[in-house]
């Protein structure tokens, strides 16, 4: 009866009506969770083997779920392009809703579905990184915010784009101009936050511009919704809406810009004075680190990274404890270093030094290699310029037996040394030094008999033959001396 008398529900009815209908229809559409489930579990299997860090989890998730928002783009505009398509205008002129209520219905339901797909990928891939082990450093809260604010920003953009641009290759084009911008975004310095997604961070660097780059997006999601609002005809309420939004996303667009980049020196010789005066202070200042004594060992670790603790103690205590005990009365201080800043740090006193990620097997491999190193003299020799050659020398076999205490029997037959001034040397050995150290490993009373004869053993003039009786070993490997013997 509606229809043959002309008159129409109110407008608000109708796009209550419609809100529902897209709603649901987006609830439920297998191309959002997909991308969703997708999204969570890509991004947890690429980081299974790290330890949760607070502040790169977080850049991380955001970044991938960039995927889900461009999922989100071609969904939006093939929503928004559909009663274009197809005959659709014929068939749904008799409908009480034009084409402005479907759109505005569209415009409410496709970001809150959006950004609540979004919240389920970046939430659930961070519960589970927070239960998978201790957490460390500093959660930027902000971080996954944008995260929800991409992808609501994709799903508006989406249909400002299904607005005014009815082809159906639009919504990919525009996915896959975006996808370039932000998988090449590090190349365009400051000027990569005037895109939604920035995800080129490291764990030391100075703090994001992460507030203000959130702002920036929120003013690019209500951009996108007034501009498909105007497709229709020129109204007041959308066209305040854009120039409201236009007028937050460019001061707060200049302000993320604007942040500072991080300075590195290229080359040369450098001090602490050359360290980024923003992190200088929380890195290398009086109260940079937490310490703590554990069975002996004093532990110090940045502000937020004490939960790691017990797990450098995993892998510096099975080293330490095979050492002889005056030794190992004197280990030297586990103490965490910033990589990106490494150049600042006192060298001149040894140190066992973590980094600012922790999980992969190779990192306990580098603390035990710090213990060893320490232990056995073997840090190096010759000219720095070049590697030292460990193949031979009698020391080699303990410093890998040292290391296999927590490093699996498998062991490398290379690995990077400390000159003493952060330059990374690459020393070799043979395979004779790594048989003999995991015969070593699975002889009854090694420790006894590496503590009897360490002296000698450590000695870097001492052979593999000569010690091989000590170490009640058998020849079965011939260990020749390199050309670049390391000191």
């Amino acid at each position: 009866m509606t229809a043959s008398t002309g008159a129409r529900p109110g407008s608000g009815r109708v796009t209550r009506a419609l809100f529902l209908f897209e709603a649901r229809r987006l609830a439920g559409h297998p191309l959002v969770w997909g991308a969703t489930v997708l999204v969570l579990a890509t991004q947890t299997y690429l980081s299974r083997d790290q330890q949760p860090h607070l502040g790169i989890d977080p850049v991380n998730a955001s970044g991938l779920s960039a995927c889900l928002a461009g999922v989100v783009l071609v969904v939006a505009s093939l929503a928004a392009s559909r009663d274009g398509r197809h005959g659709m205008p014929e068939s749904l002129a008799a409908l009480p809703g034009r084409a402005g209520h479907r759109t505005r219905a569209i415009l409410l339901a496709t970001p809150l579905v959006a950004g609540l797909a979004a919240a389920v990928a970046v939430g659930g891939y961070l519960a589970i990184r927070t239960l998978g082990g201790p957490a460390a450093g500093r959660l930027d809260v902000w971080e996954p915010l944008t995260a929800v604010a991409t992808a609501m920003f994709a799903a508006t953009l989406g249909v400002a784009v299904g607005r005014w641009a009815r082809w159906l290759i639009a919504g990919p084009m525009v996915v896959a101009v975006l996808g370039y911008l932000i998988f090449t975004n590090a190349q365009n310095g400051p000027a990569a936050w005037l895109l939604p997604v920035m995800q080129v961070h490291k764990t030391d660097w100075p703090d994001r511009p992460s507030g203000i780059h959130l702002l920036y997006v929120l003013a690019l999601v209500a951009g996108c919704a007034a501009l498909a609002l105007l497709r229709h005809r020129a109204r007041l309420a959308p066209a305040l809406a854009l120039v409201a939004a236009v007028g937050v996303a460019v001061p707060s667009g200049a302000a993320a810009t604007s942040t500072p980049p991080v300075s590195m020196p290229r080359a040369g010789w450098v001090d602490l004075d050359d360290v980024d005066p923003r992190v200088r202070e929380r890195y290398f200042g009086p109260g940079a680190h937490r310490c703590s004594a554990r069975q002996g060992i004093t532990y110090c670790a940045y502000q937020g990274y004490e939960s790691w603790i017990p797990l450098w103690e995993q892998a510096v205590l099975p080293a330490a404890n095979v050492l002889p005990p005056a030794l190992r009365a004197r280990v030297p201080r586990v103490e965490q270093l910033t990589s990106t800043w490494s150049y600042g740090a006192d060298w001149d006193t040894y140190k066992i030094r973590p980094g600012m990620t922790w999980g992969h097997p190779d990192q306990r491999f580098i603390l035990a290699q710090e213990v060893a190193l320490w232990a056995t003299g073997l840090r190096g020799g010759g000219d720095p310029r070049h590697r030292c050659d460990a193949s031979g020398q009698a020391r080699t076999i303990v410093t890998l037996w040292i290391i296999g205490q927590v490093s699996p029997p498998e062991l490398p037959r290379e690995y990077r040394l400390d000159d003493g001034y952060g330059t990374r040397l690459l020393a070799d050995w043979s395979a004779a030094e790594v048989g003999y150290a995991e015969r070593l490993l699975a002889t009854p009373g090694a420790r006894e008999r590496v503590h009897a004869n360490w002296a000698t053993l450590t000695n870097p003039t001492t052979t593999i033959d000569q010690a091989l009786p000590l170490l009640g070993l058998e020849r079965t490997h011939d260990a020749r001396r390199g050309a670049n013997p390391c000191r």
